[in-house]
């Protein structure tokens, strides 16, 4: 029965399918027989057509029966008829058309032509014509899902992670192997711990497009190994104009719930540091040096008592963007400004599990199980200030301005089983974080776009403010179910205690390039071309951290603060010299470092075709650092002075062979390097709280350096469609990780260090598909679908030193490297309705958290399935509604051991270190257009 339903349903979806025919051909010019790009082809009295590919190609599907006139159009050319086109069942018809010039239109009309950076198409052109391998993504892309930010919209690019939520992995490659820029210069850095940019402070909306080199190239940075990310922002508008975009989200288990933080400050929902968490301006450089009880007594008197979290409820998510499009002249100059400001504010309760696991003599012991109920709160405030000024069509200058400001508010209750006892503990964490970059950049092309000539002068600063991280622990008396405040005997902040640190960043750079061309055969476009170029950076950054901590003042605790709240013990009175608490200060000279790292790149490199299909592209970069930090190693009563001065030729060679106009072969090979970061470098200790590490820098990091090889096909089956596949192979030398010291003790803090691997290695397969569904049969939804799906297939393999392969793992993969990434989704878009209806969904395999040995073990990230639904409704051509549900399955992110050995990593029966599901967002906007 089913048989026979499936084959009358297959014989009727044909007999559809064939009932009708289609169109095709090629268009080209009479005279010279070169293809016309873009050129309307039409049926008349219908709307159906279609417009001439990069190869002159058209394709007119789903035409019935019948006799029609096709009119085919393009500028400068005369409009052309072709009569009487039969169309047959289940036939194509092919022409091939020629159009003559118009010889009155080119006398009178002066065409100037502005590439449209931010389409699908103009992406996928770009790709082609690259001479590296090359992903992106558009703001036409953009535009068809939920993603509020550049972080999220990064995860639609072939081969790339998000970690955190924030920051980007490249081919499974954590976020130290990838750079990063907005333009043509490097973006600043707001994370203290590794190099990182956080793409979450750029809101989609901003963005025209984003590209994602893979191979290397003597004019793209040496300092990757999985790729370079480059950021571009808006321009010049294409109308003058306001918009307004508005949205609200609701999150599952957070919204409209309970929400406890610490007490706000008047300036809290701006994002902007007022200065009220700060430490008093009058509290003394270094309690350590004071003598005088009574002072100690002061000064902790001095520090709010902010101890007691404040109850409130989580209000839905706002969203908001207003941008301001501006386009005129002065004289004969064209001028362009989009100014933008955009705000957000959100909220995110999260049920975390942990867990904590030690193995000793074959026996593992469980040293903590703890459930967190955390509460974040995040406030961004944005600023983008972009002008242009295009004085024709071959010069343009830009002025490219970015400001974000955020604030991220976290309180964690904390219950569950230490060591020894039920505990009850609690953790309020402020942060700010801020970046400006601004550039000024020209792009000129001279004596019939023979010469062209690319600068660019840049100025970045970011800032990181950590006031006021507080944590306190308390052990629960299991009889009574009282909680009583851990206060150690001497200043401990890790069990009681607060935690200041700023850190700020500056760096100015400069480049300039020049590409000539030559000719070949008469074409003064079609010859070798060299260029030549310079990179210059110049980056310092202070860092400076005070610990302090609390103790009892004498050996005397007076007895009504045994069990009292945290908060009454912090009052004035019950901070003195005799029966309460006393302020100390755990002061090392190590909590401070200054750093600074001086870049000064040149290159050369060459492009030319041989045969008319193969196209060579070679160059050498050259680069020379300098890297020093300055910092104090208390212990060994010394200062820490690493200098590291380093040049690197850095070879490239990119070849690719066109098998026709539509298909293409690449190869690729260069070297790289990776270098240690500044905190990398610095002796500073810092005590992460959710995972009860001790992060602690080696100063003694060597820099990385890696071999790549890449290979890909590529097929362009028509305007905007791409399918294509690859493989790479990656060679490390002295790459860098996180590890787990095995000398940490085994039920209390671990200590986190970076060291090198001596060597190890990365190999993948990856595809990219890009398909309309149009016209493969004749269903109006299939008509209205396409289809995006990309897939990275990653096996990597560590070798490990012998003074560090004591306890580890040997074999396993490269720390922060997915075996896979998958990205796929399905877009429904109906022009005359104005309805776009879209799946997303994403999966990146189990990764390495931290690198484990035989007394811990190696802690991995597993994979979780996201899918997201969206939609938008064009009411009028300037409002639109959009909406739709991220994370439908909200599965969780979870952490793992795995503690039986069996070297398979199960849910069900391995050590949990951490887990919480983030929770499906339900979101529902407004764009206007004014």
């Amino acid at each position: 029965m089913l048989r026979s339903f499936l084959f009358i349903l297959f014989v009727a979806t044909a007999s559809q399918v064939f009932a009708q025919g289609s169109i095709g051909g090629t268009v080209t010019d009479a005279k010279t027989g070169e293809a016309i790009i873009g050129a309307n082809v039409v049926i008349q009295g219908t709307t159906q057509g279609a417009p001439t590919d990069l190869e002159g190609n058209f394709l007119i599907s789903n035409v019935k029966e019948g006799v029609y006139n096709l009119q085919v159009s393009y500028v400068t050319y005369k409009t052309h008829t072709v009569q009487n086109v039969e169309v047959t069942t289940a036939k194509r018809v092919t022409l091939e058309i020629k159009l003559s010039e118009d010889v009155s239109e080119l006398q009178e009309v002066v065409v100037t032509a502005v590439r449209h950076t931010d389409t699908d198409y103009e992406m996928l052109r770009s790709i082609k014509d690259a001479k590296i391998i090359v992903s992106g993504i558009t703001a036409e892309q953009i535009g068809r899902t939920l993603d509020r930010d550049a972080a999220q919209v990064l995860r639609r690019v072939p081969g790339i992670t998000i970690k955190d939520n924030q920051f980007v992995q490249v081919r499974g490659l954590a976020e130290r192997y990838n750079a990063v820029m907005l333009h043509n210069a490097y973006a600043p850095s707001v994370e203290t711990d590794v190099r990182s940019f956080s793409f979450a402070n750029i809101p989609s909306s901003q963005l025209d497009r984003m590209l994602v080199f893979k191979s290397p190239s003597a004019d793209i940075p040496g300092d990757f190994a999985g790729g370079v990310v480059k950021i571009f922002t808006k321009s010049i508008p294409e109308e003058n104009g306001i918009v307004i975009d508005y949205s609200t989200q609701v999150r599952a288990g957070t919204t409209f719930k309970d929400f406890y933080h610490q007490t706000y400050n008047a300036g809290h929902f701006t994002g902007m540091n007022t200065g009220y968490y700060d430490l008093p301006a009058y509290f003394p450089a270094d309690l350590t040096k004071i003598q005088n009880s009574d002072q100690i007594v002061n000064a902790g008197r001095s520090l709010k008592n902010l101890w007691t979290p404040v109850k409130g409820m989580a209000i839905p998510d706002q969203r908001f963007t207003l941008t301001l499009n501006r386009k005129f002249n002065i004289g004969k100059v064209e001028v362009g400004n989009i100014s933008a400001i955009n705000y957000s504010n959100s909220f995110a309760t999260y049920q975390v599990d942990r867990g904590d696991y030690t193995e000793s003599g074959g026996k593992i012991d469980q040293n903590f199980a703890y459930s967190d109920r955390q509460y974040n709160q995040q406030v961004r405030t944005g600023l983008l200030f972009n002008w242009a000024f295009r004085f024709n069509a071959n010069s343009i200058i830009e002025f490219k301005n970015l400001y974000n400001l955020s604030s991220n508010d976290q309180y964690v209750d904390r219950s569950g089983i230490g060591i020894s006892a039920g505990q009850v503990n609690g953790a309020f964490d402020k942060q700010y974080r801020g970046i400006y970059s601004g550039q000024l950049m020209g792009t000129h092309e001279l004596f019939g776009k023979r010469t062209s000539v690319e600068w660019v002068a840049s100025y970045n600063n970011s800032y990181r403010d950590q006031p006021d991280y507080k944590r306190f622990r308390s052990n629960l008396d299991g009889s009574t179910g009282q909680a009583s405040v851990i206060i150690p005997n001497a200043a401990d902040p890790n069990n009681l205690g607060r935690f200041y640190s700023k850190l700020n960043e500056s760096a100015m750079s400069a480049g300039a390039s020049i590409k000539q061309r030559f000719s070949l055969n008469g074409d003064p476009l079609k010859g070798p071309e060299l260029k030549a170029g310079f990179f210059w950076e110049s980056k310092s950054r202070t860092f400076n951290a005070r610990n302090i901590g609390y103790q009892l003042a004498s050996t005397y605790l007076d007895p009504n603060l045994m069990f009292a709240p945290v908060g009454v013990l912090f009052q004035p009175q019950n901070i003195n010299n005799a029966n309460g608490i006393t302020v100390g200060e755990i002061s090392y000279r190590k909590n401070s470092y200054t750093a600074s790292n001086d870049l000064l790149a040149v290159y050369g490199m060459t492009s030319f075709q041989l045969g008319g299909k193969v196209k060579m592209d070679a160059g050498l970069r050259v680069e020379n650092n300098l890297q020093q930090l300055h910092s104090y190693d208390d212990f060994a009563a010394r200062p820490v002075d690493p200098k590291y001065q380093v040049t690197r030729a850095l070879p490239s060679a990119n070849i690719s062979y066109n098998f026709n106009e539509r298909a293409l072969v690449r190869a690729a090979y260069g070297q790289t390097l990776n270098r240690p970061e500044f905190r990398e470098l610095a002796p500073f200790s810092f005590y992460d709280f959710n995972f009860n590490f001790l992060y602690v820098g080696n100063p003694g990091l060597k820099t990385a350096r890696i071999q790549n090889v890449d290979l890909r096909y590529e097929f362009y089956p028509s305007k905007g469609e791409m399918i294509s596949f690859g493989g790479f192979f990656k060679k490390f030398q002295n790459p860098i990780e996180v590890l787990v010291d095995i000398n940490s003790p085994g039920g209390g803090v671990k200590n986190v260090n970076f060291a090198n691997a001596a060597s190890a290695t990365s190999f993948g397969l990856e595809v990219e598909v890009k398909k309309s569904l149009a016209g493969l049969t004749s269903s109006p939804i299939l008509n209205n679908l396409s289809v995006l799906f990309n897939a990275s297939l990653i096996k990597s393999r560590i070798e490990i030193p012998q003074n560090l392969a004591a306890g580890q793992d040997t074999n396993r993969p490269l720390q922060g490297q997915a075996p896979y990434v998958v990205n796929t989704a399905l877009f429904y878009n109906h022009e005359q309705t104005g309805w776009q209806v879209n799946a997303l969904y994403n999966v990146v395999g189990k990764n390495i958290a931290f690198v484990g040995n035989e007394n811990y073990h190696t802690v991995y990230l597993m994979p979780r399935n996201v899918i997201d639904l969206t939609f938008s409704k064009r009411v009028t051509e300037r409002v639109q509604i959009k909406g739709g549900i991220s994370d439908i399955l909200s599965q969780p992110m979870l952490f793992l051991q795995d503690g039986n050995g069996d070297g398979a990593l199960d849910r069900r029966k391995d050590q949990v270190i951490q887990s919480f599901r983030p929770g499906q967002v339900f979101s529902l906007g407004l764009n206007v257009r004014l």
